[in-house]
């Protein structure tokens, strides 16, 4: 059956929610080892491997692939939640809990008569993954998810006619290509962040971002911006309202004159995309016909 994004009876949950030390302890100690398993079992925040389709991975999509973005893994851990018997839902983030605007999907489950976020996307894993206090977020049953996710693949299929490639849809639908994290301690770590745009037909930018976080906030560092015809850094040199905020940019700096302790962040910056220029250099050139 084409669009099933949690299958709770499959042998691999089943044995996963086994793993995981069954179905008989709660739901917040079942969430718990669960978030340890993305850790030990290095689960990446990434759709390189497959960056056209399926737009929405499942449950199975994870496990086997080892990879995925927010709302495959939140299939994942709704899926070993219905799987034990525990209550599930979707939450749809509109607000994080650092206060940034964001199109982000997490799990959330019952604890004490409340439901409670779940969320197995780094940074929230590592500092809020249990209970999670992001600010703004709707709660879904998993069959009104699912009905939301068929209707994305219905939407960004239709738009991606324009490129005379169903396959397009795929990264119209989950720009946000890949999150590698290059820099850990117990209280902060640093990540590259990779975001694709497509304006137009024939017409790409590639935005590297340097992000770091704590347990009480997040913020940019640098930003390499790659289009068809340029190449340029920008720096995080006036303080941002989110860390999205475009206005927090410095103009186009030329590598030589970033700022010295800036220097170190661009070099790790840019050895992710050589390490990934292979994968990357592909679904440019599809997105460029």
């Amino acid at each position: 059956m084409a669009n099933v994004y949690i299958h709770p009876t499959a042998p691999e949950i089943q044995q996963l929610v086994t793993n995981l030390g069954g179905p008989a302890q709660s739901a917040m100690d079942l969430m718990a080892a669960a978030l340890d398993w993305f850790d030990t079992e290095q689960i990446q925040y990434s759709r390189l491997n497959a960056p056209f389709a399926p737009l929405q991975r499942s449950d199975l999509d994870v496990v086997h692939w080892h990879s995925g973005t927010c709302g495959d893994f939140s299939n994942l851990l709704v899926s070993l939640l219905v799987a034990a018997g525990h209550p599930a839902a979707y939450a749809t983030v509109q607000k994080d809990c650092y206060g940034d605007w964001q199109d982000h999907i997490c799990a959330a489950t019952q604890m004490a008569g409340r439901w409670v976020l779940i969320d197995a996307t780094d940074p929230y894993r590592k500092f809020h993954g249990l209970d999670c206090p992001h600010q703004a977020f709707k709660l879904l049953t998993p069959a009104e998810m699912t009905a939301k996710f068929r209707q994305d693949e219905t939407t960004w299929t239709a738009q991606a006619a324009e490129w005379d490639d169903p396959c397009m849809a795929g990264v119209l639908y989950a720009p946000w290509l890949h999150n590698q994290t290059v820099m850990e301690t117990e209280d902060s770590v640093g990540s590259i962040f990779l975001l694709l745009s497509l304006p137009a037909v024939h017409h790409w930018r590639l935005d590297a971002y340097y992000q770091c976080y704590t347990a009480v906030r997040g913020f940019s560092l640098i930003r390499r911006v790659i289009t068809p015809t340029s190449s340029v850094y920008q720096f995080s040199e006036h303080s941002p309202a989110h860390i999205w905020d475009e206005k927090q940019w410095s103009l186009p700096t030329p590598v030589r004159n970033l700022p010295k302790k800036l220097v170190f962040a661009s070099e790790q910056l840019d050895e992710v995309l050589i390490e990934n220029k292979k994968d990357l250099e592909s679904v440019v050139h599809r997105a460029a016909q």
